[in-house]
C-alpha cells in the first residue's frame, strides 16, 4: 500500500506518522478501493432495496450493513498502511496461523447454516468465516516465501508456497467452497508470476485449475 514498504520513496528520520503516510501512499491505489467501495454501495441502492422489502426488513438494511463493514474495512486498511514491512509480516503470520486452525476445525466446530456447506462458525449473535480472514495473512505469507526464495542460500520458499496453497485448496474444497479455493489459486498464480515464474509453468497451472473447476462442477 505505501511506497516506503518498497523504498522508493525515503522514510525521513522524525518524520511524524501521519505526514510520512500520506507522502508515501500509493494515492492512486487508495483512490481505486475507496471508488470501487462508493460504486458498491451505489449498485447496493439500486439492486438490494427490493431484496429488503421481500425479506421483511428496512428498505436499506443490506447498505447499511455494506456502509457499516466497508468504511470498517477502509479503517483496517489504513492503520495497516502506517505499519512497518516487519510488522505486516508478523501480524500477516500469526494472523494466518489463527485462520488455519479456525479452518481446520471447521468440519468438526462448524455449521452450514442449511446451505450444505460447512463454512461457518456460528457465534450466537454472529457468524464469521474463517477463509476470509485467511486470506490476507495467506497473501503475507506467500510472498514472502517467495521473496526468501529469491535471497542468496535463501530457502525454497516457491515450493513451500505452493505446498501450502495446495493444502488450503484442500481444505477448502472439502467445504466445499471451490469459489475461495480458485481464488486462492488465483492469488498464486498472480504472485508467483510477479516473482518471476515462466510463463509455460502458469499456463500449465491455469489449465489444471480450470480441468480441476470442470470436474467440480
Amino acid at each position: 500500500m505505501t511506497e516506503m514498504v518498497f523504498g522508493s520513496v525515503p522514510v525521513r528520520a522524525g518524520e511524524p506518522i501521519l505526514p510520512r503516510w500520506w507522502r508515501t501512499i500509493d494515492r492512486w491505489a487508495l483512490g481505486a478501493v475507496i471508488a470501487l467501495f462508493g460504486l458498491g454501495l451505489l449498485l447496493g441502492l439500486a439492486a438490494s432495496v427490493p431484496l429488503a422489502e421481500k425479506n421483511g426488513l428496512d428498505p436499506f438494511y443490506y447498505v447499511t450493513r455494506q456502509s457499516i463493514f466497508g468504511l470498517m474495512a477502509i479503517g483496517a486498511m489504513t492503520v495497516t498502511s502506517m505499519l512497518s514491512p516487519d510488522m505486516v509480516r508478523r501480524l500477516g503470520v500469526l494472523g494466518f496461523l489463527a485462520a488455519f486452525v479456525a479452518l481446520l476445525f471447521l468440519p468438526l466446530l462448524g455449521t452450514d447454516f442449511g446451505k450444505g456447506a460447512v463454512r461457518w462458525y456460528s457465534l450466537g449473535f454472529a457468524s464469521f468465516q474463517p477463509s476470509e480472514f485467511l486470506k490476507p495473512g495467506y497473501v503475507v505469507l506467500t510472498a514472502w516465501l517467495m521473496a526468501a526464495a529469491q535471497e542468496i542460500n535463501g530457502p525454497p520458499g516457491r515450493l513451500y508456497s505452493f505446498v501450502l496453497t495446495l493444502v488450503i485448496v484442500l481444505f477448502l474444497a472439502l467445504q466445499p467452497d471451490f469459489g475461495q479455493a480458485c481464488l486462492v489459486l488465483f492469488a498464486w498464480g498472480v504472485m508467483y508470476f510477479v516473482g518471476g515464474a515462466p510463463f509455460l509453468l502458469l499456463t500449465v497451472v491455469a489449465g489444471m485449475v480450470v480441468a480441476g473447476g470442470l470436474t467440480a462442477y
